[in-house]
C-alpha cells in the first residue's frame, strides 16, 4: 500500500513550497505534484498559468523527493509530456521514484520504462463487469510499469473493488480524506491512496 500526500495536503497549498517543506509532518510514502510544460519548462501549477517562470519547476520537486526518499506522484494536466518528464526524472536520479497519474495515454508504452503508471482512463467504462477487459487491455502492453487504475473513490463501489481483486487489478483511489470513504474502503485498497490527511490515513490502516 502506497500513501500519497494530494497536493496541498494539510492545508498547505497546491504545488507551493509549504507543501513542500511540510512533506516530513505527512507520514506518506509519496506527494503529488500537477505538471505542465511550458516551452521547455515543466512547471508545477493545477492550472495553465500566464507566467509559468513564476512556478515551482518539476525540477524543483524532483530534487526535494531525491533527498527524502519519497515517491513523486506526476500528475500530469496535458498530454505529449511524459518523455520530458522521463528525462528529467533521469537526470536528477529519480526514475525508480515516478508515479504517473492524469493524462497518460495507455499507448505510451514503447517509451514508459520506469516507475510505475495509473490509468485514469483506458477506454473502458469503470464497471464491475467490465474489470476483465480492462485487466486484459492493460496486460496486452506487456509494460511491468503499467500499475493498474487511478480512480476517484466516488465513481467506484465495493462490487467493483472486490471484482479488480478477483483480476488482481491493482486500485490507485483518491481522494480519501476519512469518514465513510476511509471506512469503507481504507483497509481493501492494495495499491495507493491519496489524501489530504495522509496521518489520519495511516492511523486508520496501521490500527
Amino acid at each position: 500500500m502506497i500513501i500519497t500526500a494530494h497536493g496541498g495536503a494539510h492545508n498547505t497549498g497546491r504545488n507551493s513550497k509549504a507543501y513542500f517543506k511540510n512533506i516530513d509532518k505527512y507520514q506518506a510514502d509519496a506527494i503529488e505534484v500537477d505538471i505542465y510544460k511550458s516551452g521547455d519548462l515543466l512547471y508545477l501549477s493545477h492550472w495553465p498559468s500566464f507566467f509559468p517562470k513564476r512556478k515551482l519547476t518539476l525540477r524543483y520537486a524532483f530534487e526535494v523527493v531525491k533527498q527524502n526518499g519519497l515517491l513523486i506522484n506526476c500528475d500530469l494536466k496535458m498530454g505529449g509530456i511524459v518523455r520530458d518528464i522521463i528525462a528529467l526524472a533521469k537526470e536528477v536520479g529519480v526514475q525508480d521514484q515516478l508515479i504517473f497519474t492524469g493524462n497518460v495515454n495507455i499507448k505510451n508504452s514503447e517509451y514508459i520504462d520506469c516507475g510505475q503508471v495509473w490509468f485514469n482512463s483506458v477506454g473502458i467504462e469503470y464497471r464491475k463487469e467490465n474489470v476483465k477487459a480492462i485487466k486484459e487491455k492493460i496486460d496486452s502492453y506487456n509494460n511491468p510499469h503499467y500499475a493498474g487504475l487511478n480512480v476517484n473513490y466516488r465513481k467506484i463501489d465495493l462490487d467493483f473493488v472486490e471484482e479488480c481483486k478477483k483480476y488482481d487489478l491493482k486500485l490507485s483511489v483518491f481522494r480519501i480524506d476519512g469518514g465513510n470513504a476511509l471506512k469503507k474502503y481504507g483497509k481493501i485498497i492494495d495499491g495507493n491512496i491519496t489524501t489530504n490527511q495522509p496521518v489520519k490515513v495511516r492511523k486508520y490502516i496501521e490500527g
